[in-house]
C-alpha cells in the first residue's frame, strides 16, 4: 500500500513537470510566431513605403517624359512648318530673300531642327534591383514591365533609325550656301553665308525637302502616338497611390 503511494505521487509530480514544461514550449512557440509575425508586419510596411515612394518617383519620371516628348512634338512641327513655307514660296517661284533668315519667323532657320530621344528609366531599374514583386497590383507591375523593357526601347528604335540621316540632310541644306562673305552691321563686321536667291527652283533642294518632311511627319505621328501610352501608365500609377 505504502510503494503503491509513493508511486502514485510520484506520477503526479511527473504529471506536474510535464504539463509545466509543455506550457513553456507552448508560451517560447506562441512567442516566436509574435516575434514573426510583427517581423512580417514590418517588412509589410517597408515594401508597401517602398512601393509608394518607388511609384512616386516613376510618375515624376513619366511627367517629365511625357513633357519632353510634347517638346520635341513642337520642334517637328515647326519643322514641318518651315517645310511648308518653303514649297508654298517654291510654288509662287519666289526668291530666296533676307527675311527667310528670321529665326523669330522659324523659316529657313527651322529647316535644321533635330531631336534627341531619350527617357528616364532609373526609378524602373532601382526598383527592379528590389524586385518587381514590390509591386502588389499585378496589372500595374506587367504594365509597367512592359512599358519599360519594351515599348520604350522600340519607341526610341523606331525614331533613332528615322533620324539617322538627319546629319547628312542638314549638312546637305548647308552646303546650298554660297561663299563666306564679310558683312559690315553698325561698323562691327560679321562672317556670313548666305543661300543663292535661286534656291528654290533648285530641284536638289524641293528633294531634300521632300526627305525632310518625311522624317518629320513619321516621327511626329510616332511621338503622338506614343503619349496616350505613357498617360495610361500614368493613371494606373495615380490609382494605385489614391486606392
Amino acid at each position: 500500500m505504502l510503494n503503491f503511494l509513493r508511486n502514485l505521487r510520484r506520477n503526479n509530480m511527473n504529471s506536474k513537470y510535464l504539463k509545466y514544461a509543455l506550457g513553456e514550449i507552448i508560451l517560447v512557440v506562441i512567442g516566436i510566431l509574435i516575434a514573426l509575425s510583427i517581423n512580417n508586419w514590418n517588412e509589410e510596411r517597408k515594401d508597401r513605403s517602398f512601393e509608394r515612394n518607388i511609384l512616386s518617383e516613376i510618375k515624376v519620371a513619366l511627367d517629365n517624359d511625357i513633357n519632353y516628348t510634347q517638346r520635341n512634338i513642337k520642334r517637328l512641327e515647326s519643322l514641318d512648318s518651315a517645310i511648308d513655307v518653303m514649297l508654298y514660296l517654291i510654288e509662287q517661284k519666289a526668291d530666296f530673300i533676307d527675311s527667310l533668315y528670321n529665326q523669330d519667323q522659324r523659316r529657313s532657320y527651322m529647316l535644321a531642327t533635330g531631336i534627341i530621344y531619350q527617357y528616364n528609366q532609373g526609378p524602373f531599374e532601382a526598383l527592379k534591383s528590389n524586385g518587381l514583386d514590390k509591386i502588389e497590383n499585378d496589372s500595374l507591375r506587367n504594365s509597367l514591365i512592359y512599358l519599360y523593357d519594351f515599348d520604350f526601347p522600340r519607341h526610341k528604335e523606331f525614331i533613332q533609325y528615322y533620324d539617322q540621316d538627319y546629319k547628312e540632310q542638314i549638312d546637305r541644306w548647308f552646303g546650298f550656301q554660297g561663299e563666306p562673305f564679310i558683312e559690315n552691321i553698325n561698323g562691327e563686321r560679321f562672317i556670313r553665308q548666305k543661300f543663292p536667291k535661286d534656291l528654290l527652283q533648285n530641284s536638289d533642294f524641293l528633294y531634300l525637302l521632300n526627305e525632310m518632311r518625311s522624317r518629320a511627319r513619321i516621327e511626329l505621328n510616332s511621338f503622338k502616338n506614343f503619349i496616350p501610352r505613357l498617360k495610361s501608365i500614368q493613371r494606373l500609377i495615380t490609382n494605385e497611390l489614391n486606392s
